[in-house]
């Protein structure tokens, strides 16, 4: 034993009462009986620090548990010193005993673990590839979606849209194939982009359309209100066109030409309201759309050819496509024939081809 303890210090710092206090040893407890019956005046100060010494115990053997906040612990062991210190110390605390140390290391070190975990794994989650919620209209419909940002999007007939998990946690950017009109939630410090075949559109709060499917050259966008920026993917800054509302844009992909048109915007979004209007549209792109809006298989026969840059104009609202079909033959010198095709002749199931060919006088 080395000198005699006298305060609750000189215990602390003790490794011999430690040892006695945290392992129980037959040896030590017969050698500090004896000093405590030699020694009786020092008792209750030996008592007090054994007191601290299994509070700062029981500290290291709750850090083997699955979860441990560092704030019950810095507490717990300010609690337990505050418990049953009732003098001031005479010694400075960095003189504490090899087992109060360690103890300390220990439970820095779990802090230090769980503090170290908790950002890797913030760190992965903010940078980990994000997953991404997908729409798909089939064809023959239409539908809208609300988006996490309060964004409106009216969708037309086989469009796909897609977005990430970290929309509007990071960046409000959506991916489109087909058309869609937007009613974009303004935000200035979150832009709005739109990626389509290459192109990106850049909004920060406002109503406009975009048209382009997976097989169109070119990209066609039409603002209604407020203001966008139409760039070329990887671009930046080059080649950036501003639109005012009522512009139309038809953005070549294959030159990255932009051409500006100030038609009538109402006509290039009223698909969104049920209806599908033709100013001056060549005949191929009609019967595209209308196979589009109607789910329909519209075949052009070859004889066609000197017709499909012959223009229509003309609304569709509630009309049947037999009837619009009709006026497109009226217009021009076009006819139609229907084939019913038996796909499943167990179950009766047909599908309809309408085939547009050159009418002959």
């Amino acid at each position: 034993m080395q000198d005699k303890p006298q305060n609750i210090d000189d215990f602390l710092f003790d490794d011999d009462f430690n040892e006695y206090i945290t392992e129980h040893s037959e040896k030590s407890k017969k050698r500090w009986n004896a000093f405590f019956e030699e020694n009786e005046d020092v008792k209750d100060n030996a008592e007090k620090a054994g007191k601290i010494i299994r509070g700062l115990s029981s500290i290291n053997d709750k850090l083997a548990e699955k979860e441990l906040s560092d704030y019950h612990l810095n507490n717990q062991f300010e609690a337990t010193w505050a418990k049953y210190r009732n003098t001031k110390s005479k010694t400075a605390f960095v003189k504490a005993s090899k087992w109060i140390w360690r103890s300390i290391a220990v439970a820095a070190t779990v802090i230090f673990i769980i503090t170290f975990y908790i950002l890797i794994d913030n760190f992965i989650d903010k940078n980990k590839s994000p997953e991404y919620s997908e729409i798909y209209v089939p064809v023959g419909k239409k539908s809208q979606l609300t988006l996490p940002d309060g964004t409106q999007i009216w969708i037309n007939a086989d469009t796909h849209i897609k977005y990430s998990t970290h929309f509007n946690s990071g960046e409000r950017k959506l991916y489109l194939t087909g058309e869609a009109y937007f009613d974009v939630f303004r935000n200035k410090k979150l832009p709005f982009v739109v990626s389509v075949n290459g192109a990106e559109i850049k909004v920060l709060g406002t109503k406009f359309n975009v048209k382009s499917y997976p097989n169109d050259k070119t990209v066609e966008t039409v603002l209604v209100e407020g203001k966008v920026e139409l760039t070329r993917e990887g671009m930046e800054k080059e080649g950036m066109v501003e639109m005012k509302p009522g512009d139309k844009t038809i953005f070549d992909l294959t030159t990255n030409e932009v051409v500006f048109t100030r038609e009538d915007v109402d006509a290039d979004v009223a698909w969104k309201d049920g209806k599908m209007v033709f100013r001056n549209t060549p005949l191929a792109k009609v019967c595209k759309d209308l196979s589009r809006h109607f789910n329909a298989e519209i075949v052009l026969d070859d004889d066609t050819h000197q017709l499909l840059e012959h223009p229509f104009t003309f609304t569709v609202e509630n009309e049947p496509l037999s009837l619009v079909l009709g006026y497109l033959c009226q217009a021009a010198p076009l006819k139609y024939r229907i084939k019913y095709i038996d796909e499943d002749g167990e179950k009766g199931i047909e599908k309809i081809r309408y085939t547009i060919s050159v009418r002959k006088n």
